[in-house]
């Protein structure tokens, strides 16, 4: 099974409040991913001695776009994230709209399962 780690947004992933990460792979390794594929999901990764926290499915193939729609602040976890004082998104939001997104590959998805510790 392939794997996305979550790192700092995993809290928002668990609570159910993360439906879409930006991710800054290669077009070889973003072509891996399909609508429909069921991913585990990790709270870093493994040679970080990451473990995994839960499985999600992919609502759509991983695409690139120029656009970040407002909606997306809450799909990415942030507004849980600031809400629960857990961290500050704000830099990277800032980051993404100055800098441009459009290198970046949407990951749209849906939780499937929690996996126990």
């Amino acid at each position: 099974m392939m794997i996305i780690s979550f790192a700092w947004t995993t809290p928002a992933l668990l609570a159910g409040q993360k439906t879409v990460t930006r991710r800054n792979w290669s077009d070889r390794h973003a072509r891996l991913f399909h609508a429909g594929d069921h991913v585990a999901a990790w709270d870093r990764s493994p040679h970080l001695h990451g473990k995994q926290v839960a499985v999600i499915e992919l609502t759509h193939d991983p695409y690139k776009s120029e656009e970040l729609p407002h909606e997306d602040w809450s799909r990415e976890g942030f507004d849980y994230l600031t809400q629960n004082g857990l961290t500050t998104p704000d830099q990277v939001w800032g980051e993404w709209l100055s800098e441009g997104v459009g290198h970046l590959w949407v990951v749209r998805f849906r939780l499937v399962e929690e996996v126990a510790a």
